[in-house]
């Protein structure tokens, strides 16, 4: 009898010992991520090092994921990443860095690496966020029905309005801009989208509804006022409002870069941001002087980039002689570039 009780109670104390590791390690993963969110990422290294080194299953591999992300050097991020997926690839820290491992591949231009990375795990039947990734990597291999198909399973969530405005930029490609304008449409009337309704703006001018494009920028401008699609609207309005003028007061080189935007041609261009602050705050300041400035917004490569611009011009000669006239007057460095 003493000799089952004594077992009994060294088993207790072994259980009380790992519940109170786990607590422990629970603890400093709570702690490491209170650091991050607060911007010490030194501290959260250090931390997440000794984590790796110490903790077990799940909480390896949440401290390994979360090194992973701290890091600076992609190819040291790849190797913990991996290092993740060889513990277990199937729970959620496995399937996070599979995604990982692939938008890595998709920032630096291999989109064929980035797909086969998650459709080899079949990571897109575990998460949402996989099949966004997957899909517009599909876009950019031009493999347009895979991408409908990944694209179509993102049903809510952060990535559910990219996965509908990437749908409609495969209808874009393959020209059915038909349904291209249509799928903007039904994002402009949720209001949740001011690429959505500034897309959808243009399709309307396109279509010689100037009536309806004019109602849709002006919604854009009352819903996201500050964003660069509002400016975008702004200007928009401008045009598309604007009174004819005679002949003989035809306006000069520069007043008439403010005219229709051209299909073709050429801008010019004073800076380009990934961060819209930062646009909006250069644009702002041009326009103290230079009223007509703009900010165009597009996708490049699925990620947003803000250009800030002026003009629209038939000819490089056109372009470059406002741009030395701009220049000269403003002290601000820009460049003659080429529209798409």
């Amino acid at each position: 009898m003493k000799s089952s009780r004594a077992r009994d109670i060294a088993v207790w104390i072994i259980v009380g010992l790992i519940a109170s590791a786990e607590g422990a390690v629970a603890d400093r993963l709570t702690d490491v991520r209170e650091d991050i969110s607060g911007l010490r990422y030194d501290a959260a290294e250090v931390k997440l090092v000794e984590l790796a080194r110490t903790a077990e299953g799940d909480d390896r591999q949440e401290a390994l994921y979360l090194l992973a992300g701290l890091k600076r050097s992609v190819s040291e991020a790849q190797i913990i990443y991996q290092e993740v997926i060889r513990i277990k690839d199937s729970n959620r820290w496995g399937t996070l860095s599979q995604i990982e491992l692939a938008k890595i591949e998709f920032a630096v231009g291999d989109y064929g690496e980035a797909f086969k990375i998650l459709n080899q795990a079949g990571t897109c039947r575990q998460s949402q966020a996989a099949c966004y990734f997957q899909g517009i990597s599909a876009i950019m291999m031009e493999e347009y029905d895979a991408a409908r198909e990944l694209l179509s399973k993102v049903k809510d969530g952060h990535f559910r309005p990219w996965a509908y405005l990437s749908l409609a930029e495969v209808e874009t490609r393959s020209n059915n801009a038909g349904e291209a304008c249509e799928r903007y449409r039904s994002m402009a009337r949720s209001f949740i989208s001011p690429t959505a309704m500034y897309r959808y703006g243009e399709c309307l001018e396109k279509q010689g509804r100037v009536e309806d494009a004019t109602d849709m920028f002006r919604e854009l401008l009352e819903t996201f006022e500050n964003t660069p699609e509002a400016l975008l609207a702004a200007e928009k309005l401008n045009v598309l409002t604007r009174k004819p003028v005679p002949p003989a007061q035809e306006p000069t080189v520069v007043d008439s870069a403010t005219m229709t935007p051209l299909s073709s041609g050429y801008t010019v261009q004073f800076g380009a941001f990934n961060d819209r602050t930062n646009a909006i705050k250069l644009a702002s300041q041009l326009k103290r002087e230079l009223p007509g400035v703009r900010i165009d917004t597009d996708l490049l490569d699925f990620k947003e980039v803000h250009r800030v611009r002026f003009g629209y011009f038939r000819t490089r000669a056109e372009a470059v002689k406002s741009m030395e006239e701009i220049s000269n007057r403003l002290n601000e460095p820009c460049a003659v570039m080429t529209l798409p």
